[in-house]
């Protein structure tokens, strides 16, 4: 993977959150991929194969789909904060950048 541009903006939006770079892309990300991507040790482990990955899709998709908070951590990640589920994961922008735009193994950034 190459090196992602700087994030500029972050916009929630009432379904899906909007990126904007520095290098002047812009990608949507849904809430239900921002849940289902979550970093965290717990969830990790949940997309280890398709069976799981495919319970825990459904189990997303149950969910409200809500605007979560958002916070910077340590100048280097941002927290999402959801009513339900899990609120473990920090989110590096590498990692932002990587699910927006498809690019393979995001679960290694």
């Amino acid at each position: 993977m190459s090196d992602p541009p700087r994030l500029k903006q972050l916009e929630r939006r009432e379904v899906d959150l909007v990126l904007r770079w520095a290098d002047g892309s812009e990608h949507v990300v849904t809430y239900e991929d921002l849940r289902f991507w979550c970093p965290c040790a717990n969830c990790k482990p949940r997309r280890a194969d398709d069976a799981r990955k495919a319970a825990l899709r459904d189990e997303i998709s149950r969910m409200r789909n809500e605007k979560p908070k958002a916070e910077n951590v340590g100048g280097y990640g941002i927290r999402f904060t959801f009513e339900t589920g899990c609120n473990s994961g920090i989110w590096s922008t590498d990692r932002l950048h990587a699910i927006a735009t498809g690019e393979p193994g995001p679960d290694s950034v």
